[in-house]
């Protein structure tokens, strides 16, 4: 197998802020996941997928929180100021447990000009 190979093969994750990047309204969101999975077979990558979304769940409608549950989407509760410390140690805490190969997605909308 080559390096490429283990690329396309190794874990991917997804890390995903919910506050920022919220599901479309009429969005079914038991349709995220496989979402995310499709897009990414279609560039080539075939490993297994976890995925986190970061939510207030007090905020957040419960359909949305069941939905997400019942695909294997992990639900973290924080609260709006502390979503990227929050998924910034989870980020460092899964790299220190998995070496590369693996695939990370960072979903979160960028709002400070600069950045």
């Amino acid at each position: 197998m080559s390096g490429n190979d283990a690329v396309k093969t190794a874990k991917i994750v997804a890390w995903w802020d919910m506050k920022d990047c919220p599901i479309p309204e009429g969005y079914d969101a038991r349709r995220v996941r496989p979402s995310i999975e499709r897009a990414c077979k279609e560039r080539g990558f075939s490993g297994s997928v976890s995925i986190t979304a970061y939510a207030d769940q007090t905020k957040t409608p419960d359909h949305h929180l069941q939905a997400l549950s019942s695909t294997g989407v992990a639900v973290a509760h924080t609260i709006s100021e502390c979503t990227c410390k929050l998924m910034y140690e989870d980020i460092v805490e899964w790299r220190g447990h998995n070496p590369p190969p693996a695939t990370i997605m960072i979903t979160w909308m960028v709002t400070s000009p600069g950045i």
